[in-house]
């Protein structure tokens, strides 16, 4: 069975599964030696390949050490230091980017804050307790016209398509429902009326007064003061 190499390790893996190589390549034994490596070879680079042994016309007098002039000239190698984070810092951060992101995918809205303790905060906000068109279609699959009756009658239209033809008196009252003006009922559980603004909205006006300055606080102060003093 084949086993997975590390170059930069010089090692082999017990296991050829992806679990094992991903520790193995998220651990701090193969980054220190894969940054040792990538250091080296940029030191690597930065020399020439072939360097120069000897100088063209070069005079004779004796120079220091070769060694310590090269030193001093490309100065201390630098050091590069890998700073990895330990079990407990992973973890924290995974938790903390999961809570993130459960915090994103959960939608704070508006409405629903406004209508959460309304009583048919259920029928608007909740998938599964919603009563509209689309449910209605899924249910009975009658088509839909626009003389369908809002509180489950059946229409005229659906009625002669399913029965091959409709009668008069189910035309007359699909009519009469036409006409007739709808006026909502918030209490009832079947109702396909939009729930009514909530009171701390409507409890003040929406716009504010025009009248920039009053008198009234004077006047009532000076009215008291002079029923005082008539009173003396």
């Amino acid at each position: 069975m084949p086993r997975f190499f590390c170059d930069y390790c010089h090692s082999y893996l017990t296991h050829d599964t992806p679990s094992v190589r991903k520790s193995h390549l998220l651990g701090k034994n193969h980054l220190r030696l894969a940054g040792d490596y990538y250091c080296n070879k940029a030191r690597q680079d930065q020399r020439p390949f072939l360097p120069r042994t000897r100088k063209p016309g070069r005079d004779r007098r004796r120079e220091g050490k070769p060694q310590l002039a090269a030193v001093q000239k490309t100065g201390p190698q630098r050091k590069f230091a890998l700073h990895c984070d330990t079990n407990r810092q992973k973890r924290l951060s995974r938790q903390s980017s999961a809570i993130r992101a459960q915090e994103v995918a959960a939608k704070c809205q508006v409405l629903e804050k406004l209508y959460a303790k309304s009583p048919g905060y259920a029928k608007v906000f909740r998938p599964e307790c919603r009563l509209d068109t689309g449910q209605s279609v899924r249910l009975d699959r009658a088509p839909q016209r626009a003389n369908r009756r809002p509180f489950g009658g059946s229409n005229a239209s659906g009625s002669a398509a399913a029965d091959g033809g409709g009668s008069a008196s189910n035309i007359a009252s699909a009519h009469v429902t036409r006409t007739v003006k709808f006026s909502p009922d918030y209490a009832s559980t079947r109702t396909l009326a939009l729930l009514p603004p909530p009171p701390s909205l409507s409890q003040w006006p929406s716009c504010p007064p025009l009248l920039l300055a009053s008198d009234r606080a004077a006047a009532t102060t000076l009215r008291d003061v002079t029923r005082k003093l008539e009173r003396r």
